[in-house]
C-alpha cells in the first residue's frame, strides 16, 4: 500500500509478478493476476488526505477488507501473504506546503506514525500474518531538496526529522511485535531504508567526489 513504485521493485527483486493494481481488478486480464495480489497504492497519497484526491491508506485498507468480505480473497490466501506498507512523506509535504510551523513538526509526526501504527494492526487484523513497513528515506537527500545547494549537500535539519519519524516508527514495530501471541515470530518487519540510501550515497561520495549530482556508473533514481 501508499507506492506502488516500491512495490514493483520488491516483485521484481523477489521474481515474482507484481500485483495487479486495485482499480484494475474487474478488468479482464486482472481477474487471472488476483493469485499474485494486489496493489492497493495511489501515488501521492498518505496516511491521512493530501493535496491528491486519491484514497488515503484507511481507505486503501478498507478496500482490502471489502475484498475479503466478498471472498476475493480468502482467509487461507491471506494466511500465506506478505503485506507492504510505504509510507513516502507526503503528509510531511502537504505540512510544510500550508505552513506548518517548526514547533508543529514532532507532534505532528507522532500523529502520523500513531495512524501509521493503526493501520498496521489492521492489516494484521485482517489475516495478514507478516507485514513489511519502510522508514522514511533521508528525504533531506532528494534532489529537490539539494538542488538548493547545487546538488552538493543534504539537508540535515529534514534528515533529522526524518530520524525522528523513522525512530517512532521502530518504537511502534517493537511494540506491533510484542502484541503477537508468538513472541519468537518477527510479524511486523521494518525495512531500513534510510541507511540503504545514504549507504549508497556516501560510497557515490567516496567514488565520484563530492557531488551528489547521478551518475550513469552510480545513480539513486527517485520516482
Amino acid at each position: 500500500m501508499q507506492s506502488d513504485y516500491l512495490g514493483h521493485s520488491a516483485t521484481k527483486y523477489l521474481k515474482v509478478k507484481s500485483p495487479i493494481p486495485y482499480k484494475w481488478r474487474k478488468v479482464g486480464f486482472g481477474l487471472g493476476q488476483l493469485k499474485y495480489g494486489m496493489n492497493f497504492a495511489y501515488g501521492g497519497t498518505g496516511v491521512f488526505n493530501t493535496f491528491v484526491t486519491s484514497p488515503n491508506m484507511s481507505t486503501q485498507i478498507d478496500f482490502l477488507q471489502q475484498l475479503v468480505g466478498e471472498s476475493t480473497f480468502t482467509g487461507r490466501d491471506l494466511l500465506s501473504s506478505v503485506a507492504l506498507v510505504s509510507l513516502a512523506g507526503n503528509d510531511y509535504s502537504v505540512y510544510q506546503a500550508t505552513n506548518g510551523s517548526p514547533q508543529g513538526w514532532q507532534p505532528f509526526i507522532t500523529k502520523v506514525v500513531n495512524q501509521l501504527e493503526v493501520n498496521l494492526r489492521r492489516i494484521h487484523g485482517l489475516g495478514v500474518p507478516k507485514i513489511v513497513v519502510t522508514a522514511l528515506e533521508p528525504l533531506g537527500c532528494l534532489p529537490s531538496t539539494t538542488v538548493a545547494s547545487s546538488f552538493q549537500q543534504c539537508n540535515s535539519t529534514q534528515n533529522q526529522l526524518v530520524n525522528f519519524h523513522n525512530l517512532l516508527l521502530q518504537q511502534s514495530v517493537a511494540k506491533l511485535n510484542s502484541e503477537v501471541k508468538d513472541p519468537s515470530a518477527s510479524t511486523f518487519i521494518l525495512l531500513d531504508l534510510y541507511s540503504s540510501f545514504m549507504a549508497a550515497l556516501n560510497n557515490k561520495v567516496d567514488q565520484l567526489g563530492d557531488s551528489l549530482v547521478p551518475s550513469l556508473s552510480f545513480s539513486i533514481f527517485y520516482v
